[in-house]
């Protein structure tokens, strides 16, 4: 799979507050890189007892970082930090992330499942 739709930018969100104070996250940035659109289903077609029901507004895939989890938080822009998004930016969690090689080739890879949090 060509890697052309754009670039995104993924980062972990931690608390950086001080003990008994309100909480203060903060955004760490884990990759920058190229990535490709995945089709995607918003929920499956087939539902089972003891399914978790999960929204997917996304999937991507880029190349493999497998440092980034769920729950990381994903900008589709190309950012040195969190506070540079754009003022209209969609700002997406993790919700699922495989790490796998790529079926076109050796070409190791992450697809990245994404829930809108921010629209």
């Amino acid at each position: 799979m060509i890697l052309d739709t754009g670039i995104c930018t993924v980062f972990r969100k931690t608390d950086a507050s001080t003990a008994g104070s309100m909480p203060a996250p903060t955004y760490e940035r884990i990759d920058s890189s190229w990535y490709g659109e995945l089709s995607y289903e918003t929920s499956p077609a087939w539902q089972t007892e003891g399914r978790k029901e999960q929204r997917v507004d996304g999937r991507i895939r880029i190349l493999q970082n497998r440092s980034i989890a769920q729950n990381d938080v994903v900008v589709l822009e190309d950012l040195q930090s969190f506070s540079e998004r754009s003022e209209n930016a969609t700002v997406y969690r993790v919700s699922r992330a495989y790490h796998g090689m790529d079926d076109d080739g050796p070409t190791l890879i992450s697809d990245l499942t994404l829930e809108v949090i921010k629209p």
